[in-house]
């Protein structure tokens, strides 16, 4: 899966580096220290699963054809993610954004999408360019994506692009293409500014490698506040419906190890209005109740239990999954987020699917590192903790792998901090064996 990753310029972050990453991933530490941003990153790196052609028109492949033109091995963004939503709407919506930014031109041509960046300086390959879709490809590029398409990934291979497309920070960390894959964002808002720099080394552009297999496209689950608090979409419904037998049944049964009170209730799901559908719990003897008018946790977990399953049911070796989880904490009782945390883990751990984890919340790092002390060795190897900071945009990271973790949590010490601070409940994590059972304190 993914093993390393090399960012230059997305969001908050300038540069950084993360290595060593496992199956599992948690990431802690102060506000504005990168967490979110590298969330939204992997969701668009995992995204990119539509093939075509970079074709930089302005480069000639030698000097006797100046016609000519070079072609690297690329790809885009898919139209829909898991959830069935559009990622660059959904990216958008997180951020408040209605639109697409100004100072980006765009068309449908013949052959596929041409872009134009302005704010790139002359001569760089590119401020002129073009993706163009692959022969056979059935689903051609339309005029949506000219506002919807913001970033390809130049696929591994041989030959690298123009010296000006490759960051500094790759030559520093020896990243090649032939050994990892290279993604491209132009989005203005998204892209790191910073106004003390020369203006010709700022050009607008986020670059960012990872190395390792990428997820099936079809197969990046992200969920966040907007889908605990939202709707399914009809897509995703629809097709969960039709490809995962026995969908529902598996929630209710989930939700009864999560909730134990709602243990042998019902679940299903139905539209709501056009477009959007929700879920309904029926308990013993009562009528159908729509998850809406549980309590926030409750509906917190069913959804995210019933996307996970559905994410589960379809990925196999050929076709990996990657399920990124913001804050888990949401909305959660301590007993009950035990409970989720305990059967989401137990959902993926023997699923072809990598996980990444935000969280703010010691609770959910000792109930991860709890959960897994039972498990076997090879799980326990997979777990990651980065605990992250950025320093003046460049991101720093220390990583926990289980056992140091495990003894910094039983020494009493706080991972997410760096020196001791005067907190209003000193954490201490323990494992008390008693004659007929084992509880966490």
């Amino acid at each position: 899966m993914i093993q390393r990753l090399i960012i230059h310029r997305f969001r908050g972050i300038r540069e950084g580096v993360l290595e060593d990453i496992g199956k599992v991933n948690l990431l802690i530490g102060p506000n504005n220290s990168g967490k979110t941003a590298l969330l939204e990153l992997l969701y668009l790196a995992g995204l990119c699963g539509r093939p075509c052609n970079l074709i930089l028109p302005n480069i000639a492949q030698n000097e006797e054809e100046e016609e000519s033109r070079v072609a690297w091995e690329a790809s885009t963004l898919v139209r829909h993610d898991f959830l069935g939503e559009e990622p660059i709407s959904r990216m958008r919506q997180r951020h408040g954004e209605s639109a697409k930014q100004e100072g980006i031109w765009a068309a449908v041509t013949q052959e596929g999408l041409a872009v134009e960046i302005p704010a790139l300086p002359e001569g760089h390959p590119l401020r002129v360019f073009q993706l163009v879709q692959k022969l056979g490809q059935r689903a051609g590029f339309t005029k949506k994506d000219t506002d919807y398409i913001v970033l390809f990934r130049l696929e591994r291979q041989a030959a690298e692009p123009p010296r000006l497309m490759i960051p500094l920070l790759f030559d520093k960390h020896n990243v090649r293409l032939e050994e990892t894959t290279w993604h491209y964002l132009w989005e203005t808002s998204w892209v790191y500014e910073d106004k003390k720099e020369k203006r010709e080394l700022n050009i607008n552009l986020a670059v960012w490698a990872i190395k390792g297999e990428p997820p099936s496209a079809e197969r990046v689950l992200f969920f966040d506040f907007h889908n605990a608090t939202g709707f399914f979409t009809d897509r995703f419904a629809k097709r969960t419906y039709e490809e995962v037998p026995g969908w529902e049944k598996k929630i209710a049964q989930s939700l009864g190890r999560v909730f134990p009170e709602l243990e042998g209730s019902s679940v299903n799901f139905k539209p709501l209005r056009q477009g959007f559908w929700t879920g309904y719990i029926e308990e013993e003897s009562q009528k159908p109740l729509g998850i809406d008018h549980y309590g926030d946790g409750t509906r917190h977990a069913l959804k995210v239990l019933a996307a996970v399953i559905a994410l589960a049911e379809q990925v196999d070796e050929e076709h990996p999954g990657l399920f990124l989880w913001e804050d888990p904490e949401l909305f959660m009782h301590p007993a009950s987020l035990k409970n989720l945390l305990n059967e989401i883990m137990q959902i993926v751990e023997a699923k072809p699917i990598q996980v990444f984890i935000s969280t703010q919340s010691i609770e959910v790092i000792a109930l991860l590192t709890h959960h897994l002390q039972k498990a076997e060795e090879d799980l326990q190897e997979q777990l990651r903790v980065f605990r992250l900071e950025l320093d003046n945009g460049c991101l720093v990271s220390a990583v926990f792998y289980f056992k140091n973790l495990y003894t910094w949590l039983k020494q009493g010490m706080d991972p997410r901090l760096w020196k001791l601070v005067d907190l209003p409940i000193s954490y201490r994590y323990l494992i008390i064996e008693q004659p007929f059972a084992e509880e966490e304190v």
